[in-house]
């Protein structure tokens, strides 16, 4: 490639990308559209970059298998022809719909230029629109509510836009860096460029070291991230969940929140810090409870089809719960329906990652099992006591620590399976030369023994707790157990 046509190139990329943002100047746009309609070489360099990002937004977006449009891009369709036709046909379908965005992106700029021909010259000119700083990087399946102004894929928002619609999911990606995605039916509006306010909807918010102080404000609370992923829940009354699934967020009652004198301390404004695996409700009077269990589908939604190619079965485990009273702990366990499989997190509280123990990856009778994400810090509760409500005829697993001696309970109630499972840890203060890897046998710190217990029936399952173990072994570590069901 000469000079010339590198510049060309850069230039076309530089001014695509602007478009992307929504700062595109009426000059720069000019610029580009004169681009594109003199060579064909800057439109295909226009067309690629649109396609790519299109593609990468729409495979990160959750949207898209992940790991079939990696395979896709390195080793082309072949690598997963085995995947079934299902799989393929959404893999055609995503092409298709990155096409289908760029050729909407070119048609705009060249309606953009006729109108720009046909349009007389005003006197005066008109006021520069504000800025955009944020992109809508993925709108699924939105069914928008009567009068709302529904907002196209990659296009510009700005300060004050509202977003209202009755199913589906939008996903914004913020110019100070934060990913919110937002499950409907949900009412939002954009009310700066590090905020949301939002009365209605799930929210999930990823936010990396700049965009730290990203906030959403409910009817009934604000949330400050400080560098994290979490997830709202904002009912139709106003109650709002929070969930923090890494880092920690600041969780506010603003004083205008009080409704009468009668409320006492809830009139009062509070503020409580939420880390990794805690988890409050903040009702209608301002008070903030502890919230017991979250099914972490509701923020993290999964493809219908399981690593098989089968569509998912109903949910087996309906409900988790412990003794422990409120205001002891603020942590919350969660359901993950069909999630067991490589590299699956273990614990709320940790970063931890459950793997097979050897090379031949998890048991096959353990893959998408549905299982429950507990909290390693309850490895120090001897007394624990906790119910898991299962659907219907199961058997119910335990993972247990071979660092630990077998509690009396599980001795009694289960059977030793001789099947292992191993544990990646993630690094913590207590072992910093941790880190998780990727695949089946990788990086294994702690090998489990699974045992099973038969449920012949709808019901409930008690487990308790266990006795850490003593001098070297306990200085090596130990875990909490986990959790898995299987319908039978």
């Amino acid at each position: 490639m000469n000079g010339s046509v590198e510049v060309e190139a850069d230039r076309v990329h530089s001014l695509a990308i602007r478009q992307l943002e929504g700062s595109l100047s009426d000059e720069q746009r000019s610029e580009l559209i004169g681009l594109l309609g003199e060579s064909a070489r800057a439109r295909r360099v226009y067309l690629e970059h649109m396609q790519d990002t299109v593609s990468l937004r729409w495979m990160y977006s959750g949207h898209f298998d992940r790991r079939m449009a990696l395979a896709i891009a390195e080793h082309g369709p072949e690598a997963v022809r085995k995947a079934g036709r299902i799989k393929l046909a959404g893999a055609a379908a995503f092409a298709i719909a990155a096409s289908l965005a760029c050729v909407f992106a070119l048609s705009a700029l060249r309606s953009d230029e006729r109108a720009e021909t046909s349009t007389p010259v005003v006197a005066a000119a008109a006021a520069p629109s504000p800025p955009s700083i944020a992109t809508v990087r993925a709108v699924s399946d939105v069914f928008w509510a009567k009068g709302a102004t529904p907002a196209g894929l990659l296009s510009g928002v700005k300060v004050g836009q509202e977003f209202n619609f009755l199913k589906g999911t939008v996903e914004l990606t913020f110019l100070s860096g934060a990913e919110v995605k937002v499950f409907g039916p949900a009412k939002f509006q954009v009310s700066s460029p590090k905020s949301i306010l939002c009365s209605r909807g799930r929210v999930t918010t990823l936010v990396g070291e700049t965009g730290k102080g990203f906030t959403i404000d409910t009817p009934k609370a604000r949330i400050v991230d400080l560098g994290t992923e979490f997830g709202v829940d904002i009912s139709e009354k106003g109650d709002t969940q929070v969930v923090v699934f890494q880092g920690s967020v600041d969780l506010t009652k603003p004083q205008k929140i009080a409704t009468t004198q009668a409320d006492g301390d809830s009139a009062e404004q509070w503020t409580r810090r939420l880390q990794q695996g805690d988890a409050l409700v903040v009702d209608d009077s301002g008070n903030a409870q502890r919230l017991m269990a979250v099914r972490r589908g509701d923020f993290f939604p999964s493809s219908a089809w399981d690593d098989y190619g089968r569509q998912r079965r109903a949910p087996v485990i309906l409900d988790v719960s412990d003794h422990i009273r409120a205001g002891e702990s603020s942590k919350c366990y969660q359901i993950v329906r069909g999630g067991l499989r490589e590299d699956a997190p273990c614990f709320v509280d940790r970063s931890h990652q459950w793997n097979g123990y050897g090379s031949a990856g998890i048991p096959d009778f353990l893959r998408n099992a549905d299982y429950i994400m507990p909290f390693n810090d309850d490895k120090f509760i001897s007394d624990l006591s906790v119910d898991v409500t299962i659907a219907g005829r199961a058997t119910c697993y335990v993972f247990f620590d071979d660092n630990m001696s077998p509690p009396q309970w599980l001795r009694k109630d289960f059977r030793d399976t001789g099947v292992d499972i191993g544990l990646d840890g993630a690094k913590t203060i207590w072992h910093k030369d941790h880190a998780t890897a990727i695949g089946a046998g990788e990086s294994i710190d702690f090998p489990f023994s699974i045992w099973s217990r038969d449920v012949p029936s709808a019901g409930v399952v008690r487990l308790g707790g266990v006795n850490p173990p003593e001098g070297e072994i306990r200085s090596r570590g130990f875990n909490m157990y986990g959790i898995a069901v299987v319908p039978k």
